[in-house]
């Protein structure tokens, strides 16, 4: 019996990362471009960028761990039933629940290890993303700067043609300096650089003008040309945000918020919506698990691509169920604990069904 679990483990595992790596790359391609473009556009070093895609990894593999624990079920049922090996085995005398029972308990496993990974790992690699992002934008203060858009830096609104990133040249420059109780100081230059570090940036403009109005007369105004001129923004005084999204709370931040919000009488369907959710989709990967077991021995041929249709298909019902779970949660329809398990239970529940049938 453990020769036969160990071959089916070895049938179920290879399709199963193949899978994980294929949805991982499909939901982290949109960061991957971002990242590339971060690093070839904007020079930010690429050490930071393997540290953003890192740090936003875990994030997707909430999501894409279920999504591969149900198509490797499938391929590895689908062939196992296509090439009649089933049959065979339960010819030896060997039940289909003993078939099946290494790949349940597996992703039994993995959604108990998906509990803590979903309620500490990711929201604390998400925060440490954000943060790491904040950080390099306080570096490199053009990287949020958009050719022909006003961008706001401190007391300046500034506004730029065109811009080189990786080089941080920029030509056709407009500058605003907010003043309290006054009127804005506008300054144009033709052509500026951009140079900065962790304490401050540095704009170095050239060939420009400063125009200010009179505080007393608005009408007059004086003009004041030059050849270069350099603004200094100090970048210190600007702490990183301490308010965390509710992506970014861990567990016991969450109903510590839960607590308090409570104590202040403050709703908290919101939170306990994500608390609860959390879970739930640790254990999709075991319901997707046993509603894959009979769909891939029923579908027999069409290997990877019906594994991975089917997969696809799945989970976009289960999406579904899980959104409008979330919102009958935090509309306060149903309670938030049951809300978000409609998703595992009606596809568990049909799962064992069919699991049941094919027994039979």
């Amino acid at each position: 019996m453990k020769i036969l679990h160990r071959y089916i483990i070895t049938e179920f595992i290879p399709p199963t990362f193949f899978a994980l790596f294929i949805f991982t790359f499909i939901l982290i391609m949109e960061r991957l471009f971002d990242s590339i473009n971060l690093l070839l556009s904007k020079g930010v070093s690429l050490l930071s960028v393997i540290q953003l895609l890192g740090y936003v990894l875990p994030s997707t593999l909430i999501y894409t761990i279920p999504m591969a624990i149900l198509a490797g079920t499938l391929i590895c049922f689908g062939r196992l039933s296509s090439d009649n090996e089933i049959t065979a085995i339960q010819a030896s005398g060997v039940s289909l629940y003993s078939i099946f029972s290494p790949v349940i308990i597996l992703s039994f496993v993995v959604s108990i290890f998906l509990v803590s990974f979903n309620e500490q790992i990711a929201p604390r690699s998400y925060n440490q993303f954000r943060q790491l992002y904040y950080q390099i934008v306080q570096r490199n203060p053009i990287l949020k700067l958009e050719e022909r858009t006003f961008l706001e830096i401190k007391d300046y609104r500034l506004y730029v043609e065109k811009i080189k990133q990786k080089k941080g040249k920029l030509s056709g420059i407009i500058m605003y300096k907010m003043e309290k109780d006054s009127f804005p100081t506008l300054i144009t230059a033709q052509r500026g650089n951009i140079v900065s570090n962790e304490q401050q940036v540095v704009f170095q403009l050239f060939d420009g003008s400063i125009q200010q109005k009179d505080k007393q007369d608005p009408n007059k105004y004086s003009i004041t040309y030059f050849k270069n001129y350099d603004i200094s923004l100090d970048l210190t005084q600007t702490p990183p945000p301490k308010v965390k999204r509710i992506r970014q709370m861990e567990k016991s931040e969450l109903l510590q918020e839960i607590k308090r919000l409570k104590r202040d009488n403050i709703p908290t369907l919101s939170l306990e919506v994500e608390y609860h959710q959390r879970r739930s989709l640790a254990f999709a990967s075991f319901v997707f698990c046993l509603i894959g077991i009979p769909l891939g021995i029923k579908s027999r041929k069409g290997g990877k691509s019906i594994g991975f249709g089917l997969s696809l298909g799945l989970f976009l019902l289960y999406w579904f169920l899980l959104v409008e779970g979330i919102t009958m949660g935090e509309r306060g329809i149903a309670p938030p604990l049951f809300s978000v398990w409609i998703p595992n239970l009606t596809i568990g529940i049909a799962g064992i069904w069919m699991i049941y049938r094919t027994a039979k």
